[in-house]
């Protein structure tokens, strides 16, 4: 009877040992996804105007997309969770009326990630991501003469939270796919004036001058990408 229970237990063990090594993601997993995606954005702006301590404001709300790069790093805790790491770079399109006077409009967000694998087959790698973050964006304006403001530089916050597919062809190497809600909260973007702009209201007797503006989106983010598991 002792040797009928040691081999059920000991084929019960294989069983599950097989099942773990067939994971797709496991803990100890390092796991690198590089992609290419797009964001699409409503967006709210609050642009305040100081001019000799007098302060105007208006609020416009429009919206933008953007071509995203991401790069993610994440490390299995468990055969369930994931830890890592996010640094995304985003270039905006502009506008046709729009490139007169905005050349660039780029943001680089870094932040940490927390993922749970809902499905985790042979090849197959299904999970929730959620992210917090900080970002960075800078408006580059075009050389015209009639510009004022020479570029303008800001930081935020962002939360993202979303789907991401992983398929591998291979033990290492694969494809994923994502979708997913982000969104920004840019406390202050200042602009940097122009230095003929600078000595031109120093000679109409304005010296002081200051544009900026609160900055928040909220929008889709969805891609693909390369997916290299260690």
């Amino acid at each position: 009877m002792k040797n009928k229970i040691t081999i059920c237990l000991a084929f019960v063990a294989l069983l599950l040992s097989t099942n773990v090594s067939a994971q797709a993601f496991q803990k100890g997993n390092i796991n690198l996804d590089i992609g290419l995606g797009l964001g699409v954005y409503g967006t709210t702006s609050t642009f305040s105007t100081t001019i000799n301590g007098l302060t105007i404001t208006n609020t416009e709300k429009d919206g933008t997309a953007s071509s995203v790069i991401p790069i993610g790093f994440e490390y299995g805790i468990s055969n369930r969770f994931g830890i890592g790491a996010d640094i995304t770079f985003s270039n905006y399109f502009i506008n046709d009326s729009d490139k007169v006077n905005i050349e660039r409009v780029t943001t680089t967000d870094f932040g940490l990630k927390f993922n749970f694998h809902l499905l985790n087959a042979d090849k197959n790698d299904l999970y929730v991501e959620l992210g917090l973050g900080g970002s960075k964006m800078k408006w580059t304006y075009a050389g015209s003469a009639t510009n004022i403001i020479r570029s303008a530089n800001g930081s935020g916050t962002y939360f993202s939270i979303g789907i991401t597919d992983r398929i591998f062809f291979s033990d290492h190497i694969g494809i994923f796919f994502n979708l997913g809600y982000r969104g920004y909260n840019y406390s202050k973007i200042e602009a940097e004036l122009t230095s003929e702009a600078e000595t031109l209201l120093t000679t109409i007797g304005i010296t002081d001058y200051e544009q900026s503006w609160k900055w928040q989106m909220k929008g889709v983010h969805l891609g693909t990408g390369l997916a290299i598991k260690f």
